[in-house]
């Protein structure tokens, strides 16, 4: 279990991991895996990879809910 912290960038997603993802317009995007951030207009946006290698870039006040997978684990 991680342990909960104080900072402002405490890495909430593992890069490699695959998750559900909702976005505050109700789009959901399902089995996508997190690559990481990445600097845009001097914002960190997320970003992610579909099933069908597609990338996939969340501004994170967009972000409403994760869900992670475990498989293989």
């Amino acid at each position: 279990m991680r342990t909960l912290t104080t900072s402002y960038d405490d890495g909430i997603h593992e890069v490699g991991k695959i998750y559900d993802i909702g976005l505050n317009d109700g789009r959901g995007y399902i089995e996508v895996t997190y690559l990481g951030t990445k600097q845009m207009y001097g914002k960190p946006m997320m970003v992610f990879q579909t099933e069908d290698d597609e990338q996939l870039i969340v501004n994170q006040s967009y972000l409403t809910h994760t869900v992670t997978h475990n498989k293989g684990e």
